[in-house]
């Protein structure tokens, strides 16, 4: 069971980490999202600047 869990986890891995094609893909996402969350966070902090 256990062995047949951390397969799965390596074939993910070698899947999306190592694969050139995914790794370029998941790259994008992971900016998109990245930006995504530090602008709620600016917002967040520092929206009641934003008054006029």
């Amino acid at each position: 069971m256990a062995s047949a869990v951390l397969e799965m986890l390596k074939n993910l891995w070698e899947s999306q980490v190592t694969d050139e094609e995914n790794r370029a893909f998941n790259y994008r996402i992971l900016k998109a999202v990245g930006l995504f969350a530090g602008s709620i966070a600016v917002m967040h902090n520092f929206g009641e600047l934003m008054n006029i």
